[in-house]
């Protein structure tokens, strides 16, 4: 399926960002993951419990049932389930057979996340889950918020191959973060243990009249350095450092300050994508109505990006016969990106 070289669209094995910590709470919920229609709550003493949404009686949605202590109970003929999948209780029938069970998830709250793993469950391994440093927000002198989580009408791969690209700043943003010396910045990335680091400094850069210079105070020219990790098959983190430039700058070596974005992408079905984002940055970080307007800010290169996505999806599934793809030189990390998350796809089928 477009752009990967498989038919299966996405890896089984491997954790992904199903919910802010803070949807999931004593109120069933429903969320689609992987295909996968699923109901989330907490039990009584805050664990987050994740399993199948139809009632494996009747098929009918669990999502419709009611919380009765740490058990869903299902509102079309009452069986109950507990947060281990076990049917506990069916009414005019005292004796419960062990298969009536329905089929339970692992969970590890990570970050302000709820990460799920949906296949083997004898393979969930938490110590996968990306390490929470990366997020900096308990890093003295840094601060971290919750962004929120869209529904992309599009499938995951056009996502992850727009952050990995990070080029199109200069065109797609020119209104809010991006400038054209982006594009002519050359990109480096290293493929490490468990994760893909990605480089490039914007030398001598005019920012100070952009939407987020204004915002950082930015003053002159300055040097940008970003730095992005991605670690498939669900979490980028990217964000840069902002200095005033040490060729022009007005005071060179000066910290404006940085931030860190992070984007969660988890497939809804093979053509649309959760996508989860939030931020950390090291400026202002006492001022609590700063997280609002930089919640506002980011919103709008957000919609810029699923704007950009939905647009290719619409082309790709209804545009008929495209033309031939062509690759440049910045393509480069987006295309280890496929190859790595192809590899993923190819280690689940063995």
């Amino acid at each position: 399926m477009y752009p990967l070289q498989t038919e299966r669209p996405y890896a089984l094995n491997q954790w992904y960002v199903a919910a802010w910590s803070h949807e999931v709470g004593r109120t069933i919920f429903e969320r689609k993951i992987l295909g996968q229609s699923l109901v989330f709550y907490r039990t009584q003493a805050g664990k987050p419990i994740a399993m199948d949404n139809a009632c494996p009686h009747r098929r009918y949605a669990l999502s419709n049932g009611r919380l009765e202590g740490d058990d869903i109970e299902c509102a079309y003929h009452g069986f109950k389930f507990n947060g281990n999948g076990k049917c506990v209780h069916v009414p005019q029938q005292d004796k419960i057979p062990a298969a009536f069970v329905t089929r339970t998830y692992p969970l590890v709250e990570c970050w302000q996340w709820v990460w799920i793993w949906m296949g083997d469950p004898d393979k969930a391994d938490p110590s996968l889950i990306p390490d929470s440093k990366w997020f900096k927000d308990k890093e003295p002198g840094w601060r971290g918020f919750a962004g929120a989580v869209d529904l992309l009408k599009a499938r995951y791969m056009l996502l992850h191959e727009n952050l990995l690209d990070l080029s199109h700043l200069g065109f797609l943003h020119a209104r809010n973060i991006g400038t054209p010396r982006v594009a002519q910045s050359a990109v480096e990335f290293e493929v490490r243990s468990d994760h893909m680091a990605l480089w490039r400094n914007v030398n001598s850069d005019e920012f100070e009249n952009q939407p987020l210079g204004k915002l950082m105070g930015v003053k002159g020219l300055v040097d940008r350095v970003m730095e992005q990790q991605f670690f498939a098959p669900n979490l980028h983190i990217t964000g840069p450092a902002f200095y005033s430039a040490r060729e022009g700058g007005v005071n060179p070596g000066q910290s404006f300050g940085a931030f860190r974005v992070f984007h969660g992408i988890t497939p809804e079905t093979p053509t649309t994508t959760h996508y989860f984002w939030g931020c950390s940055r090291n400026f202002e970080i006492e001022d609590n109505e700063l997280d609002n307007i930089m919640r506002k800010f980011l919103r709008g290169v957000v919609d810029e990006d699923i704007e950009a996505s939905e647009t290719i999806e619409r082309l790709i599934t209804t545009g008929g016969t495209l033309v031939p793809e062509i690759s440049a030189i910045s393509d480069g990390a987006g295309l280890r990106g496929r190859r790595i998350m192809q590899s993923l796809i190819e280690k689940d089928l063995g």
